[in-house]
């Protein structure tokens, strides 16, 4: 019977277990697939002291350990010992051919911003919750990004992970509950949107209509104040889209203007994100002879007709005759702030008063002050969720509360001192 193995210690190797002439240790065994696979370590057991001028973190015994224990569950251990996150990544996209080509731009864009050269090069099994975490943290503290572009992230992350926690890749998600933690931070630096006050939507509305530079945005604010829309769906306005008989505007796509899977940006049409996307909005009377003031004007006959995927007659069309991008709404929106509050300032002055400042703005600010007033003037919140195209009813209530106690507020205000309590 021959003798069973031993190391250089004296001490006996198990089966699969190799110690190699330079010290080294070595375990061999048979994954799920029937594929011979090895692992090493300078130490059999955790105690072991490793050689001068060699590495090593994990014990041999250690590592059969997590194999065996893998090998009961069904797990992947020698793929996950080998593919990175970039490569579960690339794996992950192909998969996802349900993508829209917006989503798949924003997904890869995102990916390759934050996550790639941060711990893309990891392999999967050495992936931990505080990796995730670190990359999370310091995208808002460093980065000083917004909640939402970390959440976008984990979106991302999360769904790559779980496909390789159901492939038996890896047992569990590292990305799993890494947002409960940073929920505190996110609250702390999340900045509520408000809408804006009766009296600053009058001031806005009155500056872009009598300031000069600002005149020919005019019926973009109105529809934007008067139909609640987000941006993409107001710059996608068609006059196919405008009934002006029955005074209806239908929202049945958006346009975008961002990166494409080739390199460069370019404009496309989409469809709402969801089926409460698509709606008919009543159209208001000054949104009515604002559109129809736009469609009265003369536009340069030797520009070509702006066109995409088939969509053509866009309203809102730019000196080039493209339709405006998003990113050219938000700079005009800060140009106006900007203008308007500088000369506030010194009207202010002039008049012995206090300046009354339009506050920081969007587009969305716009759609939000649309959706306030909406509820300050509507009680049914089936109709104002109909109209905003809120695929979640307690979207439209968050707004409705905060409309109402300030409602609420004003009418206390208002019979303050008329009633005897004291």
């Amino acid at each position: 019977m021959p003798d069973k193995r031993r190391d250089s210690k004296g001490r006996l190797l198990r089966n699969g277990e190799v110690q190699r002439t330079d010290g080294k240790y070595m375990f061999r065994y048979t994954d799920r697939e029937g594929k011979r696979q090895t692992v090493y370590s300078w130490k059999l057991v955790d105690t072991d002291k490793v050689p001068d001028g060699k590495r090593c973190k994990i014990a041999l015994r250690d590592m059969e350990k997590q194999i065996n224990r893998d090998l009961e569950d069904d797990i992947r251990t020698a793929d996950a010992n080998k593919i990175t996150a970039n490569d579960l990544f690339e794996s992950f996209m192909d998969l996802r051919a349900d993508l829209r080509e917006t989503t798949r731009c924003n997904y890869i864009c995102l990916y390759d911003s934050y996550v790639k050269e941060q711990i893309g090069w990891k392999i999967l099994k050495n992936v931990r919750y505080t990796d995730i975490q670190k990359l999370y943290m310091n995208m808002i503290q460093e980065l000083h990004l917004k909640s939402s572009t970390v959440q976008s992230v984990h979106s991302i992350l999360y769904q790559m992970f779980e496909s390789a926690v159901m492939d038996n890749i890896i047992r569990v998600n590292p990305s799993s509950n890494v947002m409960k933690s940073l929920r505190k931070l996110f609250d702390s630096e999340q900045e509520k949107r408000h809408a804006l006050t009766v009296e600053e939507q009058e001031h806005l509305v009155d500056y872009v209509y009598h300031a000069k530079p600002y005149m020919k945005w005019s019926t973009l604010f109105t529809v934007l104040l008067g139909t609640g829309m987000r941006i993409g769906e107001a710059l996608g306005l068609r006059w196919d889209d405008c009934d002006f008989e029955n005074n209806t505007i239908s929202v049945n796509h958006i346009i975008l203007y961002k990166e494409s899977e080739q390199g460069g940006y370019r404009y496309r049409i989409s469809e709402p994100k969801t089926k409460a996307g698509f709606r008919i909005i009543p159209m208001f009377q000054d949104v009515k002879a604002a559109l129809l003031r736009e469609k009265g004007k003369k536009h340069d006959s030797a520009l070509k007709p702006f066109g995409v995927d088939g969509y053509t007659n866009f309203i809102f069309l730019n000196s080039n005759g493209k339709v405006y991008t998003p990113g050219a709404v938000f700079d005009v929106i800060q140009r106006i702030t900007n203008d308007y509050n500088r000369e506030e300032f010194f009207k202010a002055a002039k008049e012995h008063r206090e300046p009354r400042y339009l506050p920081k703005m969007s587009a969305h600010i716009l759609r939000h002050t649309f959706c306030t007033r909406l509820c300050e003037n509507e009680s049914d919140i089936k109709v104002v969720q109909d109209v905003m195209g809120h695929k979640n009813s307690r979207t439209t209530m968050d707004v409705y509360n905060e409309a109402t106690a300030a409602r609420k507020a004003a009418s206390f205000q208002s019979i303050e001192g008329k009633i005897k309590l004291a």
